[in-house]
């Protein structure tokens, strides 16, 4: 007999990548990294919520990486190596790393509910 508050139709399983992506920018970065990779390039046998997940999470990261470390970078090139470059670097890469673990909740929120992430449509 099935509960009233039981699921209709089985999970399509979009929170797996979700929240590897969560676990990449909160626990274990690299490690996360990894199998988001590998579900990346394993996802042509899935479902298309779990596919567009997976994408969006990979590309998540990737575009992390890339402004946090450019911006890094580039107030290391323009301060030096003065206490500007300190606090500016730790403020550009707190900034946008909250930034990014918010996108992480709300597209986990998304992805319990079964609807797509929010991300541009043509690179899913």
């Amino acid at each position: 007999m099935q509960y009233s508050g039981a699921r209709k139709k089985p999970a399509s399983g979009a929170i797996v990548p979700v929240v590897w992506y969560l676990l990449n920018l909160l626990a274990a970065p690299v490690i996360g990294f990894l199998v988001l990779l590998w579900l990346f390039i394993n996802s042509s046998g899935t479902n298309e919520l779990r596919r567009a997940h997976t994408r969006a999470a990979l590309f998540m990261s990737l575009i992390g990486f890339v402004l946090i470390s450019s911006g890094v970078l580039i107030s290391w090139m323009f301060f030096g190596d003065v206490g500007h470059f300190g606090t500016f670097a730790l403020v550009w890469a707190i900034a946008l790393h909250t930034g990014f673990v918010l996108w992480g909740m709300i597209s986990l929120a998304q992805a319990m509910s079964d609807k797509p992430p929010l991300f541009p449509a043509k690179w899913l």
